[in-house]
């Protein structure tokens, strides 16, 4: 079978593994690893849309990409680790920890596509599973812009994106830099639009039965300005897992790993610093 590919940031001490957004491949959050590996062994995965010769209809569900993160677990001899995750990622990680717990010391939820009962009904009503294509967001991903010239060209681009808005241009470069493979003299996405599409397209609908079942400690991280984890699931997810701790942060929206990595970097530390002073 052929080996998971990785992120390896290096540091030593307590293990800590990321796991990415859809679209946004692990080096667009070098500050926040980069800060982490000072304290941490950190490794992020690189999700099955990243893998060479993958393709999109390998997937029927987003339970994949948690299995997927089992395996590599597996194969790297990762144990007790604390496990972060941003929108996808985070569900991964979430599904990862509830269907092999003692893979896991605790958990960090930043962001999860976790979509109220209210809008999956609504989505499955409106366009069902035959009119998947249909859905806004997948029609976004798929006439996503996918060629430029150059790194500056991409970057100017992108700095008019309403979406990267809160991004400090440092942070806009990670994203040009490492979300964009050069092909032929030609810049395209690293994670091409098709996979994002796919992603998006199954979403996940079963978080609500499976947060009650996560085990470990577990800090959930909320954008205040988010359009992704809204209000209404916001507070469920208190009510499904009242043992959380949950925390919005100010000035920050779905993207709140790359948009202030700073402020996310402390409030991982502080919260694993609360479990290691809870242990001792």
């Amino acid at each position: 079978m052929t080996r998971i590919p990785f992120d390896d940031y290096g540091g030593h001490g307590q293990a800590l593994h990321f796991a990415h957004a859809n679209a946004y491949p692990p080096g667009c959050y070098r500050q926040l690893l980069e800060t982490l590996a000072v304290k941490y062994r950190v490794t992020a995965i690189h999700h099955r849309p990243l893998w060479p010769g993958s393709r999109p209809e390998e997937i029927s569900n987003w339970q994949a990409i948690a299995e997927d993160l089992i395996r590599f677990f597996d194969q790297e001899g990762m144990q007790d680790v604390i496990g972060v995750g941003h929108s996808l990622g985070a569900v991964a990680t979430s599904t990862a920890a509830v269907m092999q717990p003692k893979l896991f010391r605790a958990l960090i939820l930043i962001e999860p596509v976790f979509l109220s009962p209210a809008a999956l009904q609504k989505i499955a009503s409106i366009f069902g599973d035959n009119k998947v294509l249909e859905l806004p967001i997948v029609k976004t991903a798929l006439r996503r812009r996918d060629h430029w010239e150059s790194h500056q060209e991409a970057f100017d681009h992108f700095r008019q994106k309403s979406v990267f808005a809160r991004l400090t241009d440092e942070n806009l470069w990670d994203y040009v830099m490492y979300g964009l493979t050069k092909d032929n003299g030609t810049l395209h996405l690293t994670y091409r639009p098709a996979w994002e599409a796919r992603i998006y397209g199954l979403h996940a609908n079963n978080v609500w039965k499976t947060i009650p079942h996560i085990s470990q400690p577990t800090l959930a991280l909320r954008g205040k300005e988010s359009d992704t984890l809204l209000p209404d699931a916001w507070e469920l997810w208190q009510q499904k897992q009242p043992g959380a701790e949950f925390t919005e942060v100010e000035g920050a929206g779905h993207l709140l790993p790359l948009e202030l990595p700073a402020a996310v970097a402390r409030a991982i530390d502080s919260f694993i610093e609360g479990l290691t002073q809870r242990s001792s």
